[in-house]
């Protein structure tokens, strides 16, 4: 992959990290110069878990909401892009009255409908979408491993931002290239992938927030529950 300035921040020129990626001075974002355009409408490696991995996924979204219960306040809608499997969902569901889901991968929209019935919306993230009467309650945006994979992670999150109204939050998380796993395992971590166009660190994080205008309520690193 070819970039000539950060994809987050649009900082030039980058500092080329050997032996695959580049890093931005400006918000910490490295970039994966070998990542691949991946298309996900009909999988793009993304599968319907079997009963064992789908298990492991709904610990995980149960921990994410486990950080962000301290700040439910009279939120009712949970907003998960980038949806998956459904997992967030699910346990989303547990703790909020609404739950709505996006994602552009058609056997997972399946998945989730059929054996969960529950809703998604098969596309991009569009706030046209969301129902009106839903729309003005109290909102939860999720966005669990998806910026990684955008070309533009910030036009995402602008688009977001204008549908949040006072009081809505916004959950992000990333594979962190300043985290233990990196640390230790380099370009060999499963999480630096074709796909992945970059992975983050903190301060990329506090520039989406400064950049939006958001306050943040809490940061920090977690482990993820692999069985």
């Amino acid at each position: 992959m070819k970039v000539a300035a950060c994809i987050l921040c649009g900082h030039a020129p980058l500092d080329l990290v050997p032996p695959s990626a580049a890093s931005c001075p400006q918000c910490g974002l490295l970039h994966n110069l070998e990542a691949v355009e991946t298309q996900y409408v009909e999988g793009g490696g993304q599968a319907v878990p079997d009963a064992k991995k789908a298990r492991w996924r709904l610990i995980n979204a149960r921990r994410r909401m486990q950080l962000i219960a301290p700040h439910i306040d009279g939120h009712e809608l949970l907003v998960d892009i980038g949806c998956g499997s459904g997992e967030m969902l699910l346990a989303a569901r547990e703790q909020l009255a609404h739950v709505l889901g996006f994602d552009t991968n058609r056997p997972l929209i399946r998945h989730i409908r059929e054996s969960h019935g529950l809703k998604v919306v098969e596309g991009y993230f569009d706030s046209a979408a969301i129902e009106p009467t839903l729309g003005a309650r109290k909102k939860i945006f999720t966005l669990s491993h998806v910026l990684e994979h955008l070309e533009r992670p910030l036009a995402l999150i602008r688009q977001i931002d204008s549908a949040m109204s006072r009081g809505d939050l916004l959950y992000i998380e990333v594979p962190l290239h300043t985290g233990r796993s990196f640390r230790l395992q380099g370009y060999r971590w499963n999480l630096w992938a074709a796909e992945h166009r970059a992975l983050y660190a903190p301060q990329a994080l506090r520039f989406i927030a400064a950049t939006c205008g958001f306050e943040i309520l809490a940061s920090g690193t977690r482990i993820f529950a692999r069985g």
